[in-house]
């Protein structure tokens, strides 16, 4: 048995044993109840007890059946009467619990369902149908967002590898190719593996800046330092494209160093792939500012920085499924924020794109 159906099982059995409780609507009408009967209870007692002492307890046979009749009747009527009234105070709350109960009944998905608030629900049963109809949206809006990830995933990684497949099958059956054509499939080869691995990178990565939380160990670091060892990264895909790159300025700031270099490896590689010609870098204190020639943001950067959103993305001609477009701005986002700091578009448009990388104080 799974570890999961046995946990459910103890609970079952604790449950048991404690007994259920009693419905609310119960609960209600034996409040009511009680709170009907006891004044008759109180008046009855009050009334008899001189008469007992009057009679030293003579009485007790002449009235003790009488007495325990009525305050039986009198208990009985406000078991009623609670019942009753508990069902007319608690009928919007009952009514909503079968609203919630028939959701998997009524419709094909229960994320996409909502639970309607009508005119007359008091104030308080409305905000909680609100606020289950709001959970409800959060549900189908992970759903779609793992849907539009399952996309990504089937879209964004197939590609390469169809590609590379193709590319082994020609080195391995064309046996008329030259060492330098056989060295040319290799590196386009090479060059799909490595945008395989790299959107691999990007897509854990995003699974991991999803949390609210994201550790840092911070120390002063020379910002100037790590925009030099991404431009090295990165100048096989700078020579490639023929994108000339200027740095200029120097500036610390307190970072987690492999983090800030994470950030900064996106974001510049994303304009690297879009630039037409150059790409300008300047360093200060606490702050990178990076500037394309490139074809423009297609959306605002608060769209397009969300990682697996149910849309395609065009840029520079080229659909991104899912979201992956914009795993590299989610990345850089969520670590400049994780440092206090923020992402902002300075200017976009058909002349390029300028960002600003803030890493806080």
């Amino acid at each position: 048995m799974a570890t999961g159906a046995i946990g459910r099982d103890r609970q079952g059995e604790v449950a048991a044993r404690r007994g259920s409780p009693l419905k609310l609507r119960t609960q209600v009408a034996l409040v009511i109840a009680f709170l009907s009967a006891l004044p008759n209870i109180i008046l009855v007692v009050t009334a008899l007890l001189p008469v007992y002492r009057a009679a030293d307890g003579n009485a007790g046979g002449i009235l003790g059946w009488p007495v325990a009749l009525w305050l039986l009747g009198v208990v009985a009527l406000s078991a009623l009467v609670g019942y009753f009234l508990s069902g007319q105070l608690l009928a919007p709350l009952m009514r909503a619990e079968r609203e919630v109960e028939g959701l998997p009944r009524t419709v094909s998905r229960l994320a996409a369902a909502r639970v309607p608030v009508r005119a007359d629900d008091p104030p308080e049963v409305a905000a909680l149908k609100g606020s289950f109809n709001a959970l409800l949206a959060q549900v189908e809006v992970q759903e779609s967002r793992r849907n539009a990830f399952t996309a990504a995933l089937m879209h964004d990684l197939k590609t390469p590898l169809i590609a590379a497949n193709n590319l082994l099958n020609v080195v391995r059956d064309d046996d008329a190719l030259d060492r330098a054509s056989r060295v040319d499939l290799v590196k386009r080869l090479g060059s799909e593996m490595e945008a395989l691995i790299d959107l691999v990178q990007k897509m854990v990565d995003a699974h991991r800046l999803e949390r609210s939380d994201v550790p840092l160990t911070r120390r002063d670091v020379n910002l100037l330092e790590v925009v030099d060892r991404v431009i090295r990264r990165l100048q096989p895909l700078l020579d490639e494209r023929e994108i000339a790159v200027s740095i200029t300025g120097t500036g610390r700031a307190l970072v987690d160093e492999r983090e800030a270099e994470r950030a900064l490896y996106n974001l510049i590689s994303n304009a690297v792939r879009y630039a037409k010609r150059q790409i300008s870098l300047e360093v200060f204190n606490g702050m990178v500012r990076l500037q394309d020639d490139g074809p423009g943001l297609p959306a605002p950067l608060e769209q397009l920085a969300l990682p697996f959103v149910g849309r395609t993305v065009e840029i520079a001609g080229k659909e991104y499924a899912g979201g992956t477009g914009g795993l590299g701005l989610f990345i850089a986002r969520r670590v400049l924020e994780a440092h206090g700091g923020q992402l902002v578009c300075e200017a976009t448009g058909p002349n390029g794109t300028v960002f600003l990388a803030y890493f806080g104080r």
